[in-house]
């Protein structure tokens, strides 16, 4: 019983990570649409890319969230399997 009782707890937990995740990756999607329309801008441009959190590396972060939502979905199945 207690270990039904913990996998359903965990469960919740993973639920709850995962709807903040999804959240982020939102937030995160409408900061880049905000970039974009601001770098149209040459003026607003030069000062996003002298801003501390200015980065121009790749945009790893879809496939970090993909993969961060699969990997709570695989061990939701996995707790509720047992």
């Amino acid at each position: 019983m207690a270990d039904l009782t913990t996998n359903a707890v965990l469960c919740s937990i993973l639920e709850m990570m995962k709807q903040q995740a999804v959240y982020l990756h939102r937030q995160h999607g409408w900061l880049i649409a905000v970039a974009e329309t601001i770098e149209k801008d040459a003026e607003l441009l030069a000062e996003l890319k002298q801003h501390p959190f200015y980065d121009q590396g790749p945009r790893l972060d879809a496939r970090i969230t993909d993969a961060m939502i699969r990997n709570i979905d695989a061990l939701i199945l996995q707790l509720k399997a047992q």
